[in-house]
Order: C-alpha cells, then sequence, then structure tokens
C-alpha cells in the first residue's frame, strides 16, 4: 500500500505495551508535530508482534487516536521484521510492470515456507545491477498477520493506505532526527518515520 503525497496521514507504532500516534507538517523544510498521542495496550492483546485480540488492539489505537487531537484518519503501518522475510532478487531489466510482478511471485514462491495465497508480498526496486539486469527488494508477510493489524485500525475508524516494514521506517525517522524534540521522543521513532510517508515521493 502506497499514501498520496501531500494528503494528511498518521503514522501508527503498535507494540505489546502501548500504542503511538504522530502527525506531522513538513514547510520549507522545517518537520513539525501538531498531534501525537499514546495509550496502553492490555496484556494478551499482542504477543511477539502478532495481533491476538483485534478487538482490543481497536480499543488501544482508538485511544490514543483519540489523545493526539489529530482528525486525520489515513494511517500508515510497519509489520514487524521478525514477521518479515525480505530478499534482494535480480531479473531483467526493461519489463512491462505485469510481466515483473509475475516474475516477482515466482521468485517469491521459492523464499515462503508457506502457500503463495497465504502470502502478502511487495517489492521495490533497488536500481541497475550491470546492463540489462535490475535488482529488486522483495518482502514477504502472512497475509493473515497483515490483515489483523489492518483490521484493527479499520475497527479504530481509521484507514490504512501504508503498509511498511519496521526497520525501514526506524531507518528514515533516524535519518531525519525531528522525533528527538519531543518529549520521550525515542518512543515516537517509529511512527514518526511511518508518518513521514505522507512527504514521501
Amino acid at each position: 500500500m502506497r499514501a498520496v503525497m501531500g494528503a494528511s496521514l498518521l503514522g501508527i507504532d503498535m507494540d505489546e505495551q502501548a500504542v503511538r500516534v504522530v502527525e506531522l507538517k513538513r514547510r520549507r523544510g522545517l518537520w513539525t508535530c501538531p498531534h501525537c498521542g499514546i495509550a496502553p495496550v492490555a496484556p494478551g492483546v499482542m504477543y511477539e508482534g502478532s495481533v491476538e485480540d483485534v478487538d482490543g488492539l481497536a480499543t488501544a489505537v482508538h485511544q490514543a487516536w483519540s489523545s493526539s487531537g489529530s482528525a486525520c484518519a489515513r494511517v500508515a503501518l510497519a509489520m514487524p521484521d521478525a514477521t518479515l522475510i525480505t530478499q534482494t532478487i535480480r531479473l531483467p531489466a526493461g519489463l512491462p510492470d505485469e510481466q515483473l510482478e509475475i516474475l516477482v511471485e515466482l521468485e517469491a514462491a521459492q523464499y515462503m515456507p508457506f502457500a503463495l495465497e497465504d502470502a502478502s508480498l511487495d517489492f521495490c526496486i533497488l536500481g541497475p545491477a550491470g546492463s540489462d539486469e535490475i535488482d529488486v527488494l522483495l518482502v514477504i508477510a502472512r497475509r493473515a498477520g497483515v490483515q489483523r493489524r489492518l483490521d484493527a485500525v479499520a475497527a479504530a475508524g481509521l484507514h490504512a493506505v501504508v503498509m511498511d516494514s519496521e526497520a525501514l521506517a526506524l531507518q528514515a525517522a533516524a535519518a531525519q532526527g525531528g522525533w528527538r524534540g519531543l518529549p520521550d521522543g525515542a518512543a515516537y521513532q517509529l511512527a514518526w518515520g511511518l508518518a513521514m510517508h505522507r512527504y514521501a515521493g
């Protein structure tokens, strides 16, 4: 999933202790955080990155959203890296998008310990690899794990438009650094990185 650049967007970080939300604005290169919020997650709602109680997580998401004061309902989420399979693959350059997607699915099958129909796939082109090939980053998750996060935010009245990996969102936030200005800023680093998708493109 990808966000439309410029539209308001909330970054939402979910873990076993809390849900944290961040909304960012950028003007003339200056980043500000007009809205952020946090709410506790009840014991047993999440376990090792997996959502065990969709309704319980939805409650925490809604509380964090409400506490932030934001009216934005479009959100960016992330999957924990322990739940993802990532692999760099090499494919022919210059393929039409439809053919590239078919080849990605064929390559992905050899890295998955579960059936293709149970997988949620995404990929991005990293760049050229020689004169006639490209490197492609393949990301695979169990569809059920992704869906439970989507169901939780939907039950909270929100709409997910981005699904990222935690590592990539943390990397983006670390490079930008604005979260350090928030009280308890380190706790909001992941949500900050996800909220930056508003200006990705």
